[in-house]
């Protein structure tokens, strides 16, 4: 997977010369210096392009697939969209695994990202997991038994450090499950790792380091740590990151993380591969609207 991410960064970086340099010109236009990192959970570049413009009302929408999956995003709020705003965030996510929504409200700032909502989730193919010490592959791969619907209360946090070579990105998370029947863990959809109600949180450290000015290219690596207290669980994991902005609107991203330590037997099921994909942004108000 390592490899693939790598060659994913490569063939897509040969894409963006002649990009980077409209990407220069606006940053001297609009004089504003562009984000060296994602500011999400999730991993990607940030432009001088959406810095650039008044602050307004807006409605702003980002669309990302993942291999089977896509995820859909609407942003209504004030501000500079996809760059510093405040409002309300609706999120859609859909694959063969089933489909979560997320309503909520969220800060975006060029250094920080706050978000806190709900978010309810109704699987098609995952099942609820009986209470067990040890979860394994087949366990998941059940086809009877009770299926997964739940809902989460999700509260997120992530900043980003300027170093003198690249940025550290650091983030957590807590998030409350509920209607979930008693003696049953569930395969939590948005974490990937099997946990029990009421509570789970996360912490997750990033390293990106940005090539060309601004930093169209983006190549470092993420280590997370999830914690289940009521099935005293720690889940490890750690992988590669790279995202790569193709114009002011589309880029590729890819992170794959992989668990380290783990004492459930689940193999790729507890991994986290749904960030490698290509994501679109668009919003109202956009001084430059052309495709792509």
């Amino acid at each position: 997977m390592r490899g693939v991410v790598s060659a994913l960064a490569v063939s897509l970086a040969m894409l963006l010369v002649p990009r980077s340099s409209a990407a220069q010109e606006l940053r001297a236009s609009s004089g504003v210096s562009p984000p060296s990192a994602a500011s999400r959970v999730d991993i990607g570049t940030f432009r001088p392009y959406w810095g650039a413009g008044p602050s307004r009302p807006f409605a702003a929408v980002t669309f990302d697939t993942a291999g089977i999956a896509v995820r859909t995003e609407l942003n209504l709020g004030i501000g500079k969209p996809h760059h510093e705003w405040a409002g309300v965030e609706l999120t859609s996510n859909l694959s063969l695994r089933g489909l979560s929504e997320f309503l909520g409200i969220r800060a975006v700032m060029p250094w920080a990202n706050l978000r806190f909502g709900s978010r309810f989730v109704s699987l098609f193919s995952q099942r609820l997991i009986p209470e067990k010490e040890v979860v394994t592959r087949t366990d998941l791969d059940a086809d009877d038994g009770l299926k997964s619907h739940y809902l989460t209360v999700d509260g997120e946090v992530n900043f980003n450090i300027p170093l003198p070579v690249g940025t550290l990105g650091l983030g957590g998370g807590a998030y409350g499950l509920f209607f979930l029947p008693k003696g049953y863990f569930v395969l939590e959809e948005n974490l990937r790792t099997v946990v029990a109600a009421p509570f789970v949180a996360r912490g997750r450290a990033s390293y990106l380091f940005g090539v060309g000015t601004p930093d169209t290219l983006q190549i470092g690596g993420v280590a997370e740590v999830i914690v289940n207290p009521a099935r005293e669980l720690v889940n490890v994991r750690v992988g590669p990151a790279v995202a790569v902005s193709l114009t002011h609107h589309f880029e590729a991203v890819g992170v794959a993380v992989f668990s380290v330590f783990n004492p459930d037997e689940i193999g790729l099921a507890g991994a986290d591969l749904g960030q490698i994909g290509l994501r679109y942004r668009w919003a109202t108000g956009d001084l430059w609207p052309e495709f792509p």
